[in-house]
C-alpha cells in the first residue's frame, strides 16, 4: 500500500501539469517589482512543458527545468541522499538568475 501511495502522489501531479495549461497571473514578485526576471521566472511554464513532453519549449521557458525535475524526484524517493546535493543545485539556481539579470 505505501508503495502504491508512493507512485500515486507524482503520478497525479504529472496528470495535472500535463492536463491544464499554467496561469498567466504574475505570480513573481521580484519581477513585478524590478521588471527582471528572478532565477525561477519562466520555471511554472517550464514544468508545464516538460509534463506535456515539449522538452526544447521547457528549455525556453527556463534552462534548468530539467534539474529542477531531478531534484524535486529525487527527493521524493530519497530524501536523504538528495539533502547533500540541494545546496549546490540552489546555487546554481542562483547563478543561473544572476546571469539571467546581467546579460
Amino acid at each position: 500500500m505505501k508503495t502504491v501511495l508512493r507512485w500515486a502522489a507524482p503520478a497525479a501531479g504529472i496528470t495535472l501539469l500535463w492536463r491544464y495549461t499554467p496561469p498567466d497571473l504574475p505570480l513573481c514578485g521580484f519581477r513585478w517589482l524590478t521588471g527582471e526576471p528572478c532565477p525561477l521566472c519562466g520555471l511554472t511554464h517550464a514544468l508545464f512543458a516538460l509534463a506535456k513532453g515539449h522538452f526544447v519549449e521547457a528549455l525556453h521557458w527556463h534552462l534548468l527545468s530539467p534539474l529542477a525535475v531531478a531534484m524535486l524526484a529525487a527527493l521524493w524517493f530519497s530524501p536523504a541522499r538528495m539533502a547533500r546535493l540541494w545546496m549546490p543545485c540552489v546555487a546554481l539556481f542562483g547563478v543561473y538568475g544572476v546571469c539571467r539579470i546581467v546579460f
